[in-house]
């Protein structure tokens, strides 16, 4: 396994060198580059322009700004925010906590939710239950991540007032902003009363986020169980006499998870990267709405340092998804 594990990285780095030079240059092929930052700043002169563009490195040769963004991402600094003023790597990771705490909701309630509705339709073909997952399947597949979301807000924070509107938290009740060094001291003499904010706060962020993904994974779950439990030897599982929670659990789903695993690798990426929509509706404080304001002010260090770090989550998590192949498929060598 460790052999295996080690080759599987040492094939990543090609693709992740790749990956570096079409972030890279792809960002550089942007009308105007990274220069267009600085194009429209009122009040600016020319000389202020000039000095910023050379403290940044951006009157050097492409392949220089290149070699000098690898050396910042390797080294860990991340370079600088053009306008933010601070390391990229303090503001995302300033960011990231609400984040994760979102995704992570939101998945958890995503995946408890949406495979077992797969398997349980798949098992109970053409029944009730499968059309109304089914039916629910579509409607969540067809509505717009913002239209959900605003949806959502207007019923549960206008019409019925039961949730907070926007942000994390309150901070007329903690007295600071979120993670500020204030927020930690009094988290930690009120932690029930913070959690309960907290939790009040992501009702509505993550079950946007969850309902469009249960649509498609319920979906997805479904279709790989109904095509392992008509499988031969499933057949000959039940020919044996086995129960049939040891052959839908140790046979037929063991070998259904397999397409699943690779779905579940492709979104838990997202965990770290946010829901750019989600986050600028619910004004949650996270990487998404960090790169939405990234983007609209052309930040290009921290366009560049979000990217990357997705980027290079996403390679990683494709592994996992190789190695949790290895483990459950017998057949799978690790020569």
């Amino acid at each position: 396994m460790v052999g295996f594990i080690g080759r599987r990285l040492l094939q990543s780095i090609p693709t992740l060198i790749l990956i570096s030079l079409l972030l890279f240059f792809g960002m550089q092929a942007v009308p105007g580059g990274p220069l267009s930052a600085f194009a429209f700043r009122p009040g600016m002169s020319q000389a202020a322009r000039n000095a910023i563009i050379h403290q940044w490195g951006l009157d050097q040769p492409i392949y220089v700004q290149y070699l000098q963004w690898v050396k910042s991402m390797l080294t860990g600094t991340w370079q600088f925010s053009f306008f933010m003023h601070r390391p990229v790597r303090e503001v995302i990771l300033q960011r990231l906590p609400a984040t994760i705490i979102l995704m992570v909701t939101a998945y958890l309630i995503q995946q408890v939710i949406a495979l077992p509705a797969g398997i349980i339709a798949a098992l109970k073909r053409y029944s009730f239950f499968d059309q109304a997952v089914t039916f629910f399947s579509y409607v969540g597949y067809s509505m717009p991540t913002f239209w959900l979301g605003l949806m959502l807000l207007l019923i549960f924070a206008v019409f019925i007032p039961i949730l907070p509107v926007a942000g994390i938290i309150n901070v007329r009740v903690a007295g600071a902003p979120f993670l500020t060094a204030d927020y930690n001291a009094w988290f930690l003499q009120h932690p029930i009363t913070g959690i309960i904010d907290i939790l009040t706060h992501i009702v509505l962020p993550a079950t946007t986020i969850a309902i469009v993904g249960i649509a498609g994974d319920s979906r997805f779950m479904r279709s790989s169980m109904l095509d392992a439990i008509h499988q031969d030897y499933v057949r000959t599982a039940r020919a044996k006499g086995l129960s049939e929670r040891v052959v839908v659990l140790k046979h037929a789903l063991r070998n259904a998870l397999l397409p699943v695993i690779t779905n579940i690798a492709i979104e838990l990426p997202l965990l770290f990267s946010g829901a750019v929509v989600t986050e600028a509706i619910f004004s949650w404080p996270g990487m998404g709405q960090l790169f939405f304001q990234a983007l609209e002010a052309f930040d290009y260090p921290l366009l560049m340092g979000i990217l990357s770090v997705s980027a290079v989550l996403i390679v990683l998590f494709n592994l996992l998804a190789d190695v949790a192949y290895a483990y459950i498929d017998p057949r799978i060598s690790y020569a």
